[in-house]
């Protein structure tokens, strides 16, 4: 009988202490403002002598590379309307080197071999922003402390 008591009374007591513990609505989250804030975000775009660079992928992350352009005027994407296709589905260029400000074709991973040998862009492959993000001139949300 004494037992259900004991645990009763440690419940409650780590109850209280809990309550004493409060948490701020300003630390919930990466926005560091009040849940109840309505907030419009800064626009952004990506101009000035950087936006013609593509950021790299970090080495062996796995990561796609980034697209260097806005792609508001591309979108929506669609298997019949992909108007990054007419720049960058160029098999034939694979592997040459491409100059300065020039578009880079799509990489031999998202091809396949087709009828007659030639290569033939994977389905998969159409939504270009199902893997790559337009580059945008913004802060991190939460600074890399791993460098």
């Amino acid at each position: 009988m004494k037992r259900p008591a004991i645990v009763y009374a440690v419940v409650l007591t780590a109850l209280a202490g809990c309550a004493a513990v409060a948490i701020e609505d300003r630390q919930v989250g990466l926005s560091k403002t009040s849940v109840f804030d309505v907030v419009t975000p800064t626009p952004f775009g990506f101009e000035g002598p950087e936006a013609a660079k593509t950021i790299p992928p970090l080495p062996g992350s796995g990561m796609p590379p980034m697209i260097s352009h806005t792609v508001d005027e591309y979108l929506p994407l669609t298997v019949k309307n992909n108007e990054c296709l007419e720049c960058h589905d160029k098999p034939g260029r694979i592997g040459t080197p491409v100059a300065a400000g020039k578009p880079r074709p799509a990489p031999a991973s998202h091809y396949a071999a087709g009828a007659g040998g030639s290569m033939v862009l994977l389905g998969r492959q159409y939504n270009c922003l199902f893997c790559h993000a337009p580059q945008a001139g913004v802060q991190p949300l939460v600074r890399n402390t791993s460098n």
